[in-house]
């Protein structure tokens, strides 16, 4: 018997993870500037927020209710905004 979902795995969906590298000769050799580049880097890369988030287990259904919590969230400011403008 065939497995019918080997064909459906989701591979390739998540971006590659890549060092975060500063080099001097980008700023100029200043290590205020490497640290504040540095910083900022990993705020876009979201490093810190992926380690709070791994930080502790969190069950498939802790994850679906905040997920759908933040969903509400957003439809809720969406709604918000969009009667505001039709005043």
């Amino acid at each position: 018997m065939k497995n019918k979902n080997y064909s459906r795995r989701r591979t390739g969906n998540r971006p590659l993870r890549t060092q975060i590298t500063v080099t001097a000769e980008e700023c100029q050799g200043n290590p205020d500037k490497m640290v504040r580049r540095f910083i900022k880097k990993s705020k876009k890369e979201g490093v810190v927020d992926e380690i709070r988030e791994r930080q502790y287990y969190k069950s498939p259904s802790e994850r679906r209710i905040e997920k759908k919590r933040n969903r509400d969230r957003v439809i809720k400011k969406h709604n918000l905004r969009m009667k505001e403008l039709f005043k």
